[in-house]
């Protein structure tokens, strides 16, 4: 039930914006398009979309930037028919589903059902959770991250463990870092799973070597992607607290347009790529989030069971990659949709949420709220995490 009204209300807020408020002009003096389907494939979608029908082409090297499993998912579901455009957010919404099914599993065992419930809830509607709806891999990536520690950690299987992770690495290249919680599992219990387990573990980099290794036979550069997050995306690796300085800053001057949200609709410059009034007041969001992101992860210190402390290193060092390696465009660049999946977030909001129902609903409402707004920026062209 949670999966279906979330993903119908990330939809009717899709459609309406995208029908009733201006979109985004582009080069060439003409508004983007409003299709259902150009609505969730913004920004990102627009690459997944270009490598699923044609590849990753050598006149096309910032191509590399994304990594290859979910636009392999595309096209394999185009072949039988559609657009791919569908079939990007079909994979999107399955994924969804698998990964509400794992994130509650998990959480029922640690915590029982109470928190369970609210950690789906709170994740469904979380902010940036319209993501999941989107030709994005953060519903994939969830659903595979989430996966491989269910695997692990309740099912006790690490060979199944490892293979999701293989394809989280091949989705993202931070799914490598599973390698943290399945390791810890492995040593921690060695005589429950043996070499299989040892197996599992050691499966987890194929997803990325695999990558890399295509990446080498075809661009003759491994590490190309790097290459082009540097020339494309401007980043570089960064002093954290020189990111978090430029961060306040940044989200200071956001500021004015978090205080005049009309601007962040009606602003003509939003037509330049990284520019424009929503462009300005996610600096403030990104911040936002990073706050929210370090309060949880403190708290998860506290109600964490001690077993889940090596998925505590994990989250961190998803969500702290932005800081180290920041973007020129923006110090906190996407990071509010990299704590989408950062998963074990959710269980401490969720845990601490379940306390009070009224506390929870409030919660919904005003994430729900925010997402709303976001939505409504992303489908109409504007930038969003």
């Amino acid at each position: 039930m949670i999966f279906v009204l979330s993903r119908l209300f990330f939809f009717g807020v899709g459609i309406g914006a995208g029908a009733l408020l201006p979109v985004v002009v582009n080069k060439e003096g003409q508004e983007i398009a409003r299709g259902f389907l150009d609505l969730w494939a913004r920004w990102d979608g627009g690459q997944y979309l270009a490598i699923a029908t044609e590849g990753y082409d050598l006149n096309a090297p910032e191509r590399t930037a994304f990594f290859p499993l979910f636009p392999l998912l595309i096209r394999l579901g185009a072949a039988l028919g559609g657009p791919p455009a569908s079939w990007g957010v079909l994979v999107s919404l399955v994924a969804t589903f698998f990964a509400l099914c794992f994130l509650y599993r998990i959480a029922e065992k640690h915590w029982g059902l109470k928190v369970a419930r609210a950690t789906v809830l709170t994740f469904a509607f979380f902010p940036t959770a319209f993501f999941l709806n989107a030709v994005y891999t953060e519903a994939l990536f969830v659903a595979l991250s989430a996966g491989s520690f269910w695997a692990a950690n309740v099912r006790r299987d690490l060979l199944l463990a490892g293979v999701l992770g293989a394809l989280a690495a091949a989705t993202r290249n931070l799914g490598v870092l599973l390698l943290i919680p399945l390791g810890y599992e492995w040593l921690r219990n060695r005589r429950e799973f043996g070499w299989r387990g040892a197996l599992g573990v050691g499966i987890v980099p194929v997803g990325l070597a695999g990558y890399m290794t295509f990446l080498w036979i075809r661009f003759g550069d491994p590490f190309i992607t790097m290459a082009q997050q540097r020339l494309h995306w401007l980043r570089e690796t960064t002093n954290p607290l020189t990111t978090l300085k430029n961060a306040w800053t940044e989200a200071g001057e956001g500021m004015r347009h978090i205080l005049d949200p009309t601007s962040l609709f009606f602003d003509k410059a939003a037509q330049r790529v990284f520019g424009g009034a929503a462009f300005e007041a996610s600096h403030t969001v990104d911040l936002a989030f990073l706050f929210l992101f370090l309060f949880l992860i403190g708290v998860g210190l506290v109600v964490l069971p001690l077993e889940l402390m090596p998925l505590w290193a994990y989250t961190f060092l998803i969500v702290m990659m932005p800081l180290i390696e920041a973007s020129g465009y923006s110090p906190l660049l996407s990071l509010p949709r990299f704590v989408l999946e950062a998963f074990l977030l959710f269980f401490v909001l969720g845990y601490l949420l379940s306390y009070s129902r009224l506390a929870l609903y409030v919660w919904v409402f005003v994430s729900g709220g925010l997402g709303a707004v976001l939505a409504a920026l992303f489908v109409t062209g504007h930038w969003v995490a």
